[in-house]
């Protein structure tokens, strides 16, 4: 009996010792779920803070709305006036000595003096834009005698305006947003009217508009970095013929070389409600956030629906294969306004753009907007403009999400084959804007979107 009653003690305590020890190491591990870099402590704080920066930006909207209310051209202050009053400025330290920054009282600075909203102020000294009134600066106006709408800028070139349409925000260089007369959102791409007699891309100017070789072969040398030789700007369908393509072509030539540039979708075209398959109505597209990416489509349809969006007696159509090369390289120029060098903006642009897109094996929180659906595991859509992290000069999901038909063609290819840019949800690793995808232009993956362009 007493052999028995030691045994028993010594097997209780091991017990104990073993669920000691148990328990220490749960406690860790949960101890480092919570406070690791990835840990539910310091998500809810990002969370928190994206939470914050977005309510403050509503709130700077908000006090903009209300200084036009009150005065016909509001400045810098008349804005800062209505933020006291809105209770977003700190009364200390209103303002960084250093850096000329607005501080508020969520612990954020709005740096250089509201210039990320400057673009929606007006000085009222002719030196921007006014509303109420049939002044106008920029060169351009909405066309119903609303006032200029188009900012001033250092740039050689001034945006055109289809008629009806007006100004969202921004400015040429931090990317300027047009709406139009549909609520479809553009984004300006600058292509400087000095290229065409820099002797680094033309050896002769162009003798016309319609001197269209020689306009292409200077804008391919512009856009040399995010060029390939083995894809070009050919006869593809989604015309009914050649020369319906090459007037298209030509036309989108002519327009880039006299207006110094171009319009792109804000955002991937998209759809109310979610595309499921591709036996779903082909219904009209609309380039606006939180809404559907326009999926399971074939690249002539694309072409069909990007047509569709033509405004204000201006062109629309997908992209052509220079188009988006200029994309990139009006993103290159702009890199310096960002804080960026050109190097460091080409690597991100020719060698890894993961930094903001939506691919398979990348983390990120959305601020807005929703998931579609997960089919498979690795492939997760979002709804339009979901994140600011995957905008750049206010293009959202230019890399990412889905990829997006354009009328680039593979020379390569015995068949053809027509050429998608920007990768999609489902790639995974180092994913680059410059990327190029040859796909059956039959086909309608639920992976392929698109984006048009209007001249």
């Amino acid at each position: 009996m007493k052999r028995n009653l030691k045994e028993g003690k010594g097997i209780t305590l091991i017990a104990l010792v073993i669920t000691i020890v148990v328990l220490i190491i749960i406690a860790g591990v949960t101890i480092g779920s919570l406070t690791s870099d990835k840990g539910v402590i310091k998500e809810a704080r990002t969370a928190k803070e994206l939470a914050e920066k977005a309510s403050l930006e509503e709130q700077v909207d908000m006090a903009i709305i209300k200084a036009e209310q009150k005065h016909k051209s509001p400045g810098m202050d008349d804005v800062i006036e209505e933020l006291k009053n809105a209770k977003v400025i700190s009364k200390d330290d209103q303002v960084n000595k250093d850096t000329g920054a607005i501080r508020t009282d969520l612990g954020y600075e709005i740096t250089g003096k509201l210039d990320d909203y400057i673009g929606k102020i007006s000085t009222g000294d002719g030196s921007d834009n006014t509303t109420g009134d049939n002044n106008t600066t920029g060169g351009g106006s909405t066309g119903d005698g609303s006032g200029s709408i188009i900012p001033p800028t250092t740039a050689d070139t001034t945006p055109f305006v289809p008629e009806g349409a007006q100004k969202l925000e921004g400015t040429i260089d931090t990317g300027l947003v047009m709406t139009d007369s549909n609520g479809n959102e553009w984004v300006w791409i600058e292509v400087p009217k000095s290229i065409y007699t820099n002797p680094e891309y033309a050896g002769t100017p162009p003798t016309s508009p319609e001197d269209y070789e020689k306009i292409e072969s200077i804008l391919q040398k512009y856009a040399y970095n995010y060029r390939n030789t083995d894809y070009a700007d050919s006869f593809i369908v989604g015309f009914n013929n050649v020369d319906e393509y090459n007037q298209c072509k030509q036309l989108m030539l002519k327009r880039v070389y006299e207006n110094g540039g171009f319009y792109i979708g804000r955002y991937e075209a998209g759809t109310i409600t979610p595309r499921y398959t591709k036996d779903d109505e082909l219904v009209t597209a609309i380039i606006r956030q939180n809404v559907y990416p326009y999926n399971f489509i074939t690249c002539a349809q694309a072409q069909t629906k990007s047509k569709e969006l033509a405004t204000g007696g201006k062109t629309s159509s997908l992209m052509f294969g220079i188009q988006w090369d200029l994309v990139l390289k009006f993103i290159e120029e702009k890199g310096r306004s960002l804080g960026e060098t050109i190097e460091e903006r080409q690597e991100k642009l020719k060698t890894n753009s993961n930094a903001w897109g939506n691919y398979s094996d990348v983390s990120f929180i959305i601020t807005r907007g929703k998931y579609i659906y997960e089919k498979p595991s690795s492939q997760v859509f979002l709804t339009t403009g979901a994140t600011e992290r995957n905008a750049v000069l206010e293009i959202y999901d230019l890399v990412g999400n889905l990829e997006e038909w354009t009328l680039e063609k593979d020379m390569k290819e015995y068949y053809v084959r027509h050429v998608a840019r920007g990768g999609a949800c489902r790639n995974y690793g180092t994913v680059s804007a410059i990327s190029r995808y040859s796909i059956n232009p039959s086909y309608n993956p639920n992976t392929v979107g698109f984006r048009p362009a209007l001249w």
